[in-house]
């Protein structure tokens, strides 16, 4: 859910990964995102939090442990309850997050429908501002990056 823009500012938007699975709040393919995604998931390491650490969110646990702000009460890693995040409202289901393609598939329904129901400009453009309203890019959170 990471976007960049290069007004020296990072931007955290309402798109989510295509390998979230918004039901369970989780990566679908958590253990094997890096060999799975191909370079749409970020490896996290020292280098990553050595010298990019501004990308990862403030309350990520990578980045509270390397900062040495321990983990939240929270963590499941603590708590040794796997749902203790979607439990305390720590999770990314509770955002208006929007699937990558979501807006594609919208917009490709809409075209169809002028068709089939044979729409005035006036529902076609009541429509599309339907659409664009529930599936366009928010950014939800943003962050500056450190001056170098």
């Amino acid at each position: 859910m990471c976007k960049y823009r290069g007004d020296n500012v990072i931007h955290f938007s309402n798109h989510m990964c295509r390998f979230f699975d918004i039901k369970k709040g989780i990566c679908s393919c958590y253990n094997d995102r890096i060999d799975t995604a191909k370079g749409e998931c970020v490896k996290v390491d020292m280098d990553l939090l050595e010298n990019h650490l501004e990308f990862l969110p403030p309350d990520c646990a990578y980045r509270r442990l390397y900062e040495g702000r321990g983990l939240p009460a929270y963590h499941p890693l603590l708590t040794r309850n796997p749902n203790s995040v979607i439990e305390a409202g720590q999770t990314v289901m509770s955002l208006p997050i929007v699937s990558e393609n979501a807006r594609e598939k919208a917009l490709d329904t809409l075209l169809r429908n002028i068709v089939k129901y044979h729409w005035t400009r006036a529902k076609f453009t009541q429509k599309l501002a339907i659409i664009n309203e529930k599936y366009s890019l928010k950014w939800l959170e943003t962050y500056p990056l450190p001056s170098q």
